[in-house]
């Protein structure tokens, strides 16, 4: 009962604002249940000719439907034939929010059953009627897909870890105090953080603007797109993961202090780390992931990357994004399999620097409208850079930016002290009085210092 319930309220949830997107939503659902029996009963009768068909025929079906709504418009502009009109008319299909996540869930569902990860239904396939087992599938399944606290933008959840936390659930089993720090923290982060950081920072989408700016201003306000991004998603995923614990749901964790990572590598271990693990389990070890040899390696990387842009939105400027980031992955792994170049002892705030450079100038593929605009923001950083301090100190969108910004940059510190300084120190319980008196001031501040409001960045993807 409290599984239909949850999934009668996020039903709601998702078609409150546009009814019609349930149906989308149903038809995913409902091809992903039958793909999960059909693979499930070829599996229990060891046909593995029978599991690998219907996970083909499954993950082409949800590809389908996330190339249709979100790819069709970019690939229908790159074959001449098709007039201008035809093109705009299908590029201005309206993308279903969500549709990059649940499609994910789906294809994660049918492959961890078919290689045997979820083992919820076993039992019941072997005793109970086909309708039951349909009726009972479809039910957990759509809880799995619609699931509120992360529909629209995750943390990606792979099916063989919330299955088994599909049961009856107490309040006794609630971890009030998780579920209350992630949902303060995150609401922190997205209210006064990045809605008040994001009107500044808007500034970078206007060619216009970029081009009547010196390069130091301009870096200051990409610095604030970077501290935005992730107080608001990093945000967001804190507030699923707290609301989640509400409802008795454990959530794993989708941010790591990335801004204190030493490679991209490493960025990557800490950043959407869901979306990076399966990326990592779903492509990239089935692409051959490192087994292959260093160039298919680097190959494997690059495309997991490129492909991992395009899954952003369907758009030239996120394959830049995706290839750079591939491309840096390649390098970074090259250079580390050089022995002389390893054994350098480069300092970890030298290798964090880097990092952050390298992530927050890619950043401008998110922010800014096209490609050119990017260009011509490092244009401008390179050819006018210099700036007289009264230009900078009568800037008040500086002003927002340091401000603001620096409650990331002291997150980040903090999880730097943590980690490269005192690893087995945790303040929250060495210094439970300072860690509540912060929390209070986070709840003060949402209350009385929130900025705009303005919808979550991955929304739109």
């Amino acid at each position: 009962m409290q599984s239909i319930i949850l999934l009668i309220a996020s039903t709601v949830f998702y078609g409150w604002e546009d009814w019609r997107l349930l149906g989308l939503l149903a038809i995913s659902c409902g091809g992903n249940t039958f793909a999960t029996v059909k693979i499930l009963q070829h599996r229990l009768n060891d046909d593995e000719h029978g599991v690998k068909r219907w996970v083909r025929l499954a993950v082409v079906l949800n590809l389908l439907l996330l190339g249709i709504f979100k790819y069709a418009g970019l690939v229908v502009g790159l074959f001449p034939v098709f007039s201008p009109e035809f093109v705009e008319s299908v590029r201005s299909i309206p993308l279903p929010i969500g549709i990059s996540f649940y499609t994910f869930h789906g294809i994660s569902m049918v492959v961890d059953m078919s290689r045997g990860k979820v083992h919820a239904y076993d039992h019941l396939i072997r005793t109970a009627s086909p309708k039951k087992v349909y009726s009972t599938t479809f039910r957990d399944m759509g809880l799995y897909l619609l699931f509120f606290p992360q529909l629209i933008a995750g943390p990606i959840i792979k099916a063989h870890y919330f299955w088994p936390q599909i049961k009856a659930k107490f309040f006794a089993g609630i971890d009030w105090q998780r579920a209350f720090r992630y949902c303060v923290a995150g609401y922190f982060f997205k209210m006064v953080v990045a809605d008040n950081l994001a009107p500044v920072t808007s500034v970078l989408q206007s060619s216009e603007y970029i081009a009547s700016q010196n390069g130091m201003t301009l870096l200051l306000m990409l610095f604030g797109y970077s501290m935005q991004i992730f107080a608001d998603f990093g945000g967001y995923s804190m507030i699923a993961i707290g609301l989640a614990a509400l409802f008795g749901y454990r959530f794993p964790i989708n941010f790591n202090f990335p801004y204190i990572s030493t490679s991209l590598t490493h960025f990557w271990q800490r950043w959407n780390m869901t979306l990076s693990a399966w990326l990592r389990d779903y492509l990239y070890i089935p692409l051959g992931g490192n087994r292959k040899g260093p160039c298919r390696t680097y190959l494997n990387l690059f495309l997991v990357m490129f492909l991992g842009g395009l899954w952003h939105g369907a758009d030239w400027k996120f394959a830049l994004w995706g290839t750079m980031h591939g491309l840096f992955l390649a390098a970074e792994r090259f250079l580390g399999n050089r022995p002389a170049l390893a054994a350098l002892r480069i300092p970890s705030l030298v290798k964090i620097f880097y990092c952050f450079t390298v992530v927050a100038c890619l950043w401008t593929t998110f922010l800014m409208p096209d490609i050119g605009t990017v260009f011509l923001f490092f244009h401008q950083v390179w050819t006018n850079f210099a700036c007289s301090p009264s230009e900078l100190l009568g800037n008040m969108s500086v002003y927002s930016v340091c401000l603001f910004g620096s409650l990331v940059v002291l997150y980040h510190a903090y999880g730097w002290i943590k980690e490269y300084r005192m690893t087995a120190w945790d303040g929250d319980l060495h210094y439970p009085r300072l860690f509540g008196c912060i929390y209070g001031a986070m709840i003060f501040l949402i209350l009385t210092n929130s900025g705009p409001q303005c919808g979550f960045v991955y929304f739109q993807f």
